[in-house]
């Protein structure tokens, strides 16, 4: 009697009526088909040990168990992007607070500023550019503390006159064992827009003044 292969050829009509995807990847039903074959053709003389056909269900079912899993995470993705972008699309016309040095002073009003200030440092000044890198006002920080520190600027210049509105930039700087050292600001700015990138991927808001950021950048929102 001669041995049908499954991979030199199938005799099974109903399984080549349903052929291999045309893949590289064995799909279920194709692991499936397979092992239907197997049996089916199999020497009678010297069938298939019960320890082997056991072991292929198992492999059968871990592949499922794998599918399974893969589709749920999918899932499970799908549901954080549409989330994530619920998220970031309701926050445009708000203002947020992210790392920058960057001032967007208004016709009128203040530019509220803060500054994370470490232990041992003294002598805080900050200091706001015009855009043009022009030296425009000096704020002294005497009563900065260790931690997370908040200023106001008017929005005048070291004369006393309002400057126009646009974007300005701020730096502080402290003295820490004899060496001058510059601290980290964050400021406020508008969220005009939220870009989505392919299928939701790489999603940033457009932040008025600092440009595109991401979610995590953001420490404060205002509502």
């Amino acid at each position: 009697m001669t041995t049908n292969s499954v991979t030199n050829g199938v005799t099974d009509p109903a399984y080549q009526q349903a052929p291999l995807m045309q893949n590289k990847n064995l799909g279920q039903a194709d692991f499936l088909r397979l092992m239907v074959a197997q049996v089916q053709n199999q020497d009678p003389l010297e069938p298939q040990q019960n320890g082997e056909f056991i072991a292929q269900l198992a492999q059968f079912s871990a592949n499922d168990g794998i599918t399974n899993m893969q589709k749920s995470l999918e899932q499970l993705a799908n549901t954080m992007q549409s989330s994530q972008a619920l998220q970031a699309s309701s926050l445009v016309g708000h203002k947020v607070l992210v790392d920058s040095s960057t001032i967007a002073l208004e016709k009128t009003g203040e530019s509220k500023v803060q500054v994370e200030v470490p232990e041992g440092v003294n002598t805080l000044k900050a200091y706001i550019y015009s855009k043009s890198g022009e030296l425009v006002k000096t704020i002294p920080l005497n009563d900065a503390k260790s931690g997370v520190h908040v200023f106001s600027w008017d929005g005048t210049n070291d004369g006393g006159q309002r400057l126009e509105e646009g974007e300005y930039k701020v730096k502080v700087n402290a003295m820490q064992a004899g060496q001058e050292v510059a601290l980290n600001t964050m400021t406020t700015a508008n969220v005009n827009s939220v870009s989505f990138g392919l299928y939701g991927a790489g999603m940033t808001l457009n932040v008025s003044g600092i440009g595109p950021i991401t979610l995590d950048r953001i420490r404060q929102i205002d509502l």
